[in-house]
């Protein structure tokens, strides 16, 4: 089997044009990792070396990115990005004159604000992807799964926090998953009954034993008085009322560095359940459908995976 991190970083030094991605400017992690993995792979099809500035993230609490995860790409630390280098694109910022005389100096440079929309253009949906470098050779779900595979690696201080975490459920080897997301889902998409989850489990009646990723633990008690004869496992405390990103921004970092430690405990969780329920538009949802095989992830949403 090859060296995945060797192998990329081999391929992505070996490009002359780059992109500065700024990760953690203003979504939810799972937003931001999402459009992270879209970058990346958009790079590998244009030969543009992935370069990561995350030194101001948001979920961030001292370094960004290697504050939870181990480096995979070089990484910028210089200030103009914080400032000028954002998310969304839009015509008046390739004017502004800090923009403009960086890119005088940065010949060959992209900003993220500048690929944003095509990293995420939906056709990709249908494209057939083939890095043999990194034996890519699928869909964009395909492709994605193994950027995740090469990403998706914590630092040792959040490995054992997160290990801690999932031990400390003592899961049994099979279960269902469940993504429930309530908070201010609602501004962007229409949220769902707790029947309309417990119906698209009904083919796997016979699994008794269930684990919940919620952010609100209202949730875990209407699931549990709507179903019968399940083992309910979560790490959802019983004070969490949904999850609001403005909120959560303001909060110091220890509450966000724990917060984020049972995220990415809960993901795992679901990640090797026998299969999820969740939406599809939510981004741990659209994380899920890429790091799972076929099948594996069932919206409530809509009936197939997509860029959300």
């Amino acid at each position: 089997m090859i060296d995945l991190l060797k192998q990329y970083e081999k391929l992505n030094n070996s490009f002359k044009r780059k992109l500065i991605f700024h990760l953690g400017y203003d979504g939810g992690f799972f937003s931001e990792y999402n459009n992270m993995i879209l970058a990346m792979l958009y790079c590998l099809e244009n030969k543009i070396k992935f370069v990561l500035y995350s030194k101001d993230a948001n979920f961030g609490y001292k370094n960004g990115w290697t504050d939870y995860f181990l480096p995979f790409c070089e990484e910028e630390y210089g200030n103009f990005h914080a400032k000028y280098n954002k998310r969304y694109p839009s015509f008046l910022k390739m004017l502004w004159p800090e923009v403009v005389i960086y890119h005088l100096f940065h010949r060959g440079t992209f900003l993220t604000f500048e690929l944003f929309n095509a990293i995420r253009d939906r056709k990709q949906e249908k494209k057939h992807f083939y890095i043999p470098q990194l034996e890519i050779d699928g869909s964009l779900q395909e492709a994605c799964r193994v950027l995740i595979q090469l990403t998706w690696r914590y630092n040792e201080k959040i490995q054992r926090k997160v290990d801690s975490l999932i031990d400390s459920l003592q899961l049994p080897e099979k279960y269902i998953g469940f993504h429930i997301r309530t908070g201010d889902k609602n501004i962007e998409t229409q949220l769902f009954d707790i029947q309309k989850y417990i119906e698209k489990a009904q083919p796997y009646s016979e699994i008794k034993d269930v684990f919940i990723l919620a952010d609100n633990y209202l949730i875990i008690e209407d699931f549990q008085s709507q179903t019968k004869n399940r083992n309910i496992y979560t790490l959802c405390g019983k004070g969490a009322r949904g999850y609001f990103n403005d909120v959560f921004q303001k909060q110091n970092e220890e509450f966000k560095r724990r917060a984020h430690e049972k995220l990415f405990a809960s993901v795992d969780i679901l990640s090797r359940a026998y299969c999820v329920i969740g939406t599809f538009s939510s981004n741990p949802g659209m994380y899920l459908g890429m790091k799972m095989s076929k099948g594996k992830m069932v919206g409530v949403d809509l009936e197939k995976w997509q860029i959300w």
